[in-house]
């Protein structure tokens, strides 16, 4: 029986890695006492697959992982025992039976988005803003440099928006593929901004959704 679980994971714990917040998970589901299949070898490790990582201080709202049964239970019940494990740990969202046979989550490519959170000088306008949003998506290529390397991350961004201003508070959509040759960080995002005239304070950040990209369609990792 395999189960896939839709969690939040709150401020609270947003500065552990995504290693951690694994090992932390799977201790969560020993905790559930329900019937764990487990991965062979000298050292079991409960099996289960983690969804995209996130970012070291990031907020997740729309967060996965699965796990296996050893026998079929009432999904209510799975959810229950979840529910109490992770208390005051994760925010269990939603449970599901998903077939055996379905993909992976990270095994797919996927659109994150994400809010920004952030401070931008008053004297820079909305209309300056959505101009600088506008020149970055109609731009043919950007360039970054990784570990002495230059790569091009243009065909990464998605989308990219100003959803609320309070004077030099923001609030900027910033949406992103995250495919198997690779993906745009938020601090490079930040660099990009400041390359185009566009200096923002970094407060944080907060993915809150995860599509996934499967047979042309874009998909809930529920879909399945």
């Amino acid at each position: 029986m395999r189960i896939r679980v839709n969690f939040e994971r709150p401020e609270d714990i947003c500065y552990i890695g995504h290693i951690d917040l694994k090992t932390a998970i799977e201790r969560g589901l020993r905790r559930t006492l329900l019937p764990l299949k487990f991965a062979e070898g000298f050292n079991p490790r409960v099996k289960m697959e983690m969804g995209f990582p996130l970012s070291v201080g990031m907020v997740g709202e729309d967060e996965y992982f699965d796990f296996y049964l050893r026998e079929e239970l009432d999904i209510a019940t799975v959810a229950e025992n979840l529910e109490s494990a992770f208390a005051g740990i994760l925010v269990i969202k939603n449970v599901k039976v998903i077939p055996d046979n379905a993909p992976s989550i990270t095994s797919l490519e996927a659109i994150l988005v994400h809010f920004v959170y952030g401070k931008i000088p008053e004297n820079i306008s909305d209309k300056e803003i959505e101009i600088c949003f506008k020149k970055i998506l109609e731009s043919p290529e950007i360039i970054v440099e990784r570990e002495g390397k230059r790569k091009d991350i243009r065909k990464f961004i998605e989308n990219l928006g100003l959803l609320k201003r309070e004077g030099e508070n923001v609030e900027i959509l910033f949406s992103i593929y995250f495919t198997h040759v690779g993906s745009v960080r938020i601090d490079e995002l930040l660099n990009i901004l400041k390359n185009y005239g566009l200096p923002v304070e970094f407060e944080y950040s907060v993915r809150k959704r995860t599509s996934v990209l499967y047979k042309g369609k874009i998909l809930s990792p529920f879909d399945f």
